[in-house]
């Protein structure tokens, strides 16, 4: 097998170029490090596919969150220029790809989980700004809020932080406590504008009156931090955690439906239609096996729901090469699995 895609160490090394045969050697190096997976087929094929943010620039933006949260942690005051720096990055890059549809895929090792969970964020609440229509100024400004959504967990003790267990109500209530400080951090601070340091303070609020830390409802929570709570959720969800391991794509786009509907109410239904109107639960390029048998490739989203996707089969039920191709539209991938 060959790597399809580099793979970076979380401060932005390249571990392994796209193109090299996997050797046991390369995949028990890989395991040691934390990585679950890793992207395997023709490089080629795979720069087809173009992503919203180059992996180099995710893997720098992953660096500097990690660099900063910890000087923080060390009781120096938040540097703001180089995470600005590459929140302009981030949002110029997801901007020149605007028709880029968001796959809900990210491989990372499970020692970088808030840095790479907040960079995550960052990247999906852009695209989802993008679609609401946000302009250039407001975007960058939305993108600045998410990618410090957690800063306050730096003031929340580590042993609750890395609990590989259920938290206890005193513990829980610590926790929650990590909004205030992400806002008190955060106001008042040259380069980060109020409605930025909002998120950190709003972001689990629910429209439904059941979040945290005012109990707000409907317009009383901040647009912005409506756009996070769900890059948020949807992010924590898929991840891979101490404590549990992450669900599917798919099933994460079902839980985010439901938050939204009208008996549950959490999530705002404007900003979750949009979500599930601009991503696919599989990332363009999976092979794909469908419930006949044939054998595919996903190439872009249906345009029905947030579960149809459009797939190029190539190979019939047998494994036989088909002689011309088709692309055809699956419209419930619960009848597909990646191959």
């Amino acid at each position: 097998m060959q790597l399809a895609r580099t793979v970076y160490s979380a401060d932005g090394r390249v571990l392994l170029s796209a193109g090299v045969v996997i050797k046991e050697s390369y995949i028990d190096r890989l395991r040691k490090l934390g990585f679950p997976a890793v992207y395997v087929g023709d490089p080629v094929e795979a720069e087809a596919f173009r992503e919203a943010v180059r992996e180099s620039t995710r893997r720098r933006a992953i660096a500097v969150v990690k660099r900063s949260f910890n000087e923080v942690k060390l009781g120096s005051s938040l540097q703001l220029e180089p995470i600005a720096q590459v929140v302009n990055d981030i949002v110029d890059e997801v901007v020149a790809n605007r028709e880029v549809i968001l796959p809900l895929t990210d491989i990372r090792s499970h020692d970088e989980y808030t840095f790479g969970h907040s960079v995550n964020v960052c990247i999906i609440s852009v695209m989802l700004g993008i679609a609401l229509e946000l302009d250039d100024l407001t975007l960058r400004d939305l993108a600045m809020g998410a990618i410090l959504h957690d800063v306050g967990k730096v003031k929340v003790p580590e042993e609750i932080l890395l609990k590989p267990a259920p938290l206890t109500s005193k513990e829980w209530t610590e926790m929650r406590k990590h909004t205030l400080y992400g806002f008190q951090l955060l106001r008042g601070g040259d380069g980060v504008s109020s409605r930025a340091a909002h998120v950190a303070y709003q972001h689990h609020e629910r429209s439904d009156g059941s979040g945290y830390p005012r109990a707000l409802a409907g317009n009383g929570i901040h647009l912005f931090a409506k756009i996070v709570a769900v890059a948020d959720t949807y992010d924590a969800m898929t991840s891979d955690r101490i404590y549990r391991k992450g669900v599917t794509p798919f099933a994460a786009l079902k839980v985010i439906k439901e938050l939204a509907s009208e008996e549950s109410g959490q999530l705002d239904k404007h900003v979750v239609d949009t979500f599930l109107a601009n991503v696919v639960p599989y990332p363009p390029g999976s092979k794909v096996r469908l419930n006949t048998g044939e054998v595919g490739m996903v190439v872009g989203k249906g345009a029905n729901s947030f579960d149809s996707v459009m797939v190029e089969v190539k190979y019939d039920a047998y494994g036989r090469a088909l002689s011309k191709p088709t692309i055809i539209t699956v419209l419930n991938m619960r009848v597909a699995h990646m191959v």
